[in-house]
């Protein structure tokens, strides 16, 4: 996810003070975020004014778990699902090599554009292969385990 640069800031890591706070914060929201709950957070403004803010429950799940990175100081990006990568940065992302990936996209797995001679990939994109290859190997594991059965290898 290093490469995404051109498209989401550096991964951020915050800092040993920032990771105190951090972990105070996640701390105070984890049973909310738990419980899948709403909130509303009030904000101290300028002058005695306070701010009151409605969060829906996936925000303070998702806060939480910025929150959680943040006081473990685990390196963090966020990748807007329509940014286009560059094949070596959708490898990347992939954990494969860019030949690899090459091979994907034009056997048609995951879809892409060309921008003149470069392939683009969406990062949606990229999240649905990745889940129909977790589907694949999930219904292939569970044949696996229907064969070993009808053997009695188990």
């Amino acid at each position: 996810m290093l490469a995404l640069m051109d498209q989401t800031h550096e991964p951020f890591v915050a800092d040993e003070a920032e990771a105190v706070i951090a972990r105070t914060a996640a701390d105070r929201l984890k049973a909310l975020a738990e419980a899948n709950e709403s909130i509303k957070i009030t904000v101290d403004g300028k002058e005695d004014s306070k701010i009151i803010v409605p969060l829906p429950a996936r925000a303070v799940a998702l806060i939480y778990e910025v929150l959680e990175a943040m006081a473990n100081r685990t390196p963090m990006s966020l990748i807007p699902h329509d940014a286009e990568l560059t094949t070596q940065q959708a490898a990347d992302y992939l954990n494969v090599s860019r030949p690899h990936l090459i091979r994907q996209l034009e056997t048609g797995k995951i879809e892409f554009r060309k921008v003149g001679s470069h392939r683009r990939v969406r990062f949606a994109d990229l999240i649905r292969y990745e889940r129909d290859c977790r589907e694949e190997q999930k219904k292939a594991l569970t044949r696996l385990a229907d064969e070993a059965k009808r053997l009695g290898l188990e």
